[in-house]
């Protein structure tokens, strides 16, 4: 059991993978080669959490993720564009949350 049930950036980041992995396997070669090197940069900051002192990836690098995400949307077709859409969806999810959490725990301080 967590202490913040509605901040779960573990799953959070689950999705954007399965999600970036199912765009994957329908993506034409040359989406596919950038899809995963946004796949390797989502691992990146997953096992970042285990290794690093601050806990949780850096919302910043989820936002660029987003962002990169959005740019490939417009690359893709079909079923892939779906996927890369709902993944950057995820991605928002976690900044809007971390950015939640964030303004919580300065008003607690103040």
């Amino acid at each position: 059991m967590t202490d913040d049930a509605g901040h779960e950036p573990a799953e959070h980041l689950k999705r954007v993978r399965e999600r970036l992995q199912r765009a994957t396997a329908s993506a034409d070669r040359s989406v596919q080669t950038q899809l995963n090197s946004i796949t390797a940069g989502v691992f990146e900051e997953q096992e970042g959490d285990l290794t690093q002192s601050e806990p949780g990836p850096k919302v910043d690098r989820i936002a660029e993720v987003a962002e990169k995400l959005d740019g490939l949307a417009d690359e893709a077709s079909g079923e892939t564009t779906d996927h890369v859409r709902t993944a950057r969806d995820h991605c928002l999810e976690y900044v809007a949350e971390s950015d939640d959490d964030e303004r919580s725990r300065d008003a607690e301080t103040e």
